[in-house]
């Protein structure tokens, strides 16, 4: 019983930290240069958990973190860096004055703190790189960034040598394309970089079933839509040119709590449930659940935002009036129920949620009729919702008894306790004892 009750709690622990890697595209390239210790800083700054860059070799055998094969783009000057010696590349300066770097230069500059890196190898055909990954593994080893950096690459061959000469370290294969996935492999990576044009609900789970971490890469034009859709995604990380915003979209989606609640609900309520593309930032897609409706639902997740069943990939609604089978049949029977407040006491408090912790809305005098319009079930205690807030159903006698809730039905005439309230002062009433 205690093995079980461990497992299910470590599961549940892990369901609720499922948030994302933050990797920063070149750094932060929107708020400065890429591929500058700037931009790497900026990106570190706004949440990225790692940084990722370039390398090339120089005519001389230097490691240089530059993204094209050339400075063109970066410096202005049209240098081709697999025939220029590093010394010419370093007087070669980007836009914030900061000169081209070598890998080395970052170990060193970083070599003390707890930055780390993606480092992608750029192999082209028509450039040496006979020692590109023997040159990065020595000076990872020599700076001791063993747990520090990560790899991936659109070359397999490459990804095979540093399998070889760093077999501890991550290594992700980065794919534009389906026909370049392949079970042949796996056998030399730990994960697989995505194109955001191929991720499916399906692929990622695939991969997930043979071992593999699964990241995400775009166009670097991401927009709030996509993200609206990425956030529901079970990715491992996501490369992006927005650091800030994707660390956002992790911390809350590490926050959340996740639980498999696959089975039929109901919406126990007279008014409609907007239905929103993710429970993070609950945008919503003009769609709803009818009042009254009955509907499939996957799992429950509890954000910052509030808490939301899960209809589809991207369809969430709120949680507040959702019932599981089989206690929605017998709730939903509530909706529209006249009821009479019956307590020991002159008043019930209406509070402004289903929880007494949420504060007073209000009061409903004893003996008053009011009209259910809305049920939320709390563990064993059934709360309903009606003009003026939520009081719990305890507090009140039904009009028409429902069998399985044991209530009985308001009886002919008035109760003793009416009578009562007949004869005290309205100014009284502003002093009432309350219940719950």
């Amino acid at each position: 019983m205690t093995k079980w009750f461990h497992a299910v709690l470590l599961c549940l622990l892990y369901l609720g930290l499922a948030g994302f890697v933050v990797v920063g595209h070149r750094g932060d390239p929107l708020k400065a240069p890429e591929q500058t210790f700037q931009s790497d800083d900026l990106a570190f700054a706004d949440g990225a958990a790692y940084v990722e860059l370039d390398v090339h070799e120089s005519a001389d055998g230097v490691v240089v973190i530059q993204h094209d094969p050339t400075t063109l783009r970066m410096t202005g000057v049209n240098a081709v860096i697999a025939q220029t010696p590093f010394r010419t590349l370093q007087g070669y300066h980007t836009k914030n004055g900061e000169p081209v770097h070598s890998l080395q230069e970052l170990f060193t500059h970083y070599q003390h703190g707890p930055q780390k890196f993606l480092i992608e190898t750029k192999i082209k055909k028509d450039e040496p790189h006979p020692q590109l990954e023997e040159k990065i593994a020595a000076l990872v080893n020599r700076y001791g960034m063993q747990k520090r950096v990560m790899f991936h690459s659109f070359s397999l061959g490459s990804l095979k040598r540093l399998q070889k000469v760093l077999p501890a370290c991550p290594r992700l294969f980065i794919a534009g394309s389906l026909k370049r996935i392949n079970y042949s492999l796996f056998q030399y990576v730990t994960g697989i970089d995505l194109s955001t044009d191929l991720l499916t609900p399906q692929l990622v789970a695939s991969l997930h079933a043979a071992g593999l971490k699964v990241y995400a890469w775009d166009e670097m034009t991401e927009t709030p839509t996509k993200w609206q859709w990425l956030a529901n995604l079970n990715i491992d990380g996501v490369v992006t040119n927005y650091p800030a915003v994707a660390h956002e979209y992790a911390t809350l989606k590490a926050e959340a709590t996740t639980v498999h609640k696959e089975g039929l609900a109901t919406n126990v309520s007279t008014a409609a449930l907007p239905i929103v593309k993710n429970p993070y930032t609950p945008v919503p897609t003009g769609k709803t659940v009818p009042a009254r409706a009955a509907f499939a639902v996957r799992k429950l997740v509890e954000s910052d935002a509030g808490t939301f069943f899960q209809l589809s990939q991207n369809q969430f609604v709120p949680a507040l009036t959702v019932v599981l089978a089989p206690q929605a049949g017998t709730l939903n029977q509530l909706i529209g129920q006249t009821a009479w407040i019956h307590t020991s006491r002159l008043a019930v408090a209406l509070h402004p949620a289903p929880r007494q912790s949420a504060g007073r809305a209000g009061w409903a005098v004893n003996n008053t009729q009011v009209t259910i319009n809305a049920v939320h079930q709390s563990g064993a205690t059934t709360w309903i919702h009606v003009a003026g807030g939520w009081l719990k159903l305890t507090a009140c006698q039904l009009k028409t008894p429902i069998a399985s809730l044991e209530l009985p039905a308001h009886p002919t005439g008035l109760w003793p306790s009416q009578v009562a309230l007949r004869l005290t002062p309205h100014s009284a009433l502003l002093n009432l004892p309350v219940l719950g």
